[in-house]
């Protein structure tokens, strides 16, 4: 590759670990490099992409409960934030597009790690903040994204939370179908 793009094998290593870094590219353990989830998508031309679909479906989500909802892709031992609907109100959780947070914490580790139909997050992952998820499934059955709503427990009352959560669940399940699964979670 180094030879093809006419650089040298260090330049092409620091950029490497440079996309590696914002999950455009993958490490292997033994020192390979591979595509990244971001990119993944886009080489497969038979996989829509994933966040053009999700836009309308968080869009929705974020006007009906006023929270903001967001599309997180799995990237192990990550999360990345791919897409993210923001309300217009002045007290709201927000986060960059392309942040990683932690896979095995709270609503979406509950389901994309540990297969829960929808997963409640109540202030565990972040004090103060109110969560639910719901997973997104391929063609494979695989878990590799989930949709999640995210409030300030001032916002956002248990009561709203299990509606939302209701409602991402069928949410995730439309896309999933998109994706090709069979039979989408909840």
């Amino acid at each position: 590759l180094a030879r093809t793009l006419g650089v040298s094998k260090g330049t092409l290593r620091d950029v490497l670990l440079t996309l590696d870094r914002y999950g455009l590219v993958e490490r292997e353990p033994d020192m390979r490099f591979r595509l990244g989830p971001e990119l993944r998508v886009l080489a497969d031309a038979s996989v829509p992409d994933l966040r053009a679909l999700a836009l309308p479906h968080l869009r929705e989500l974020m006007e009906e409960f006023g929270e903001t909802a967001m599309l997180g892709i799995a990237a192990p031992p990550k999360l990345v934030l791919a897409a993210i609907a923001e309300p217009s109100t002045d007290l709201h959780v927000s986060a960059p597009v392309g942040r990683r947070i932690p896979l095995d914490v709270g609503c979406h580790g509950k389901v994309l790690l540990h297969d829960e139909e929808i997963g409640y997050d109540d202030q565990e992952y972040l004090a103060g903040v109110r969560a639910v998820a719901s997973p997104i499934v391929d063609g494979r059955g695989r878990r590799v994204a989930c949709l999640m709503g995210v409030g300030c427990k001032e916002r956002l009352d248990v009561r709203t939370m299990k509606k939302s959560g209701a409602r991402t669940a069928a949410a995730a399940g439309a896309l999933s179908r998109r994706l090709g699964a069979r039979e989408a979670v909840a």
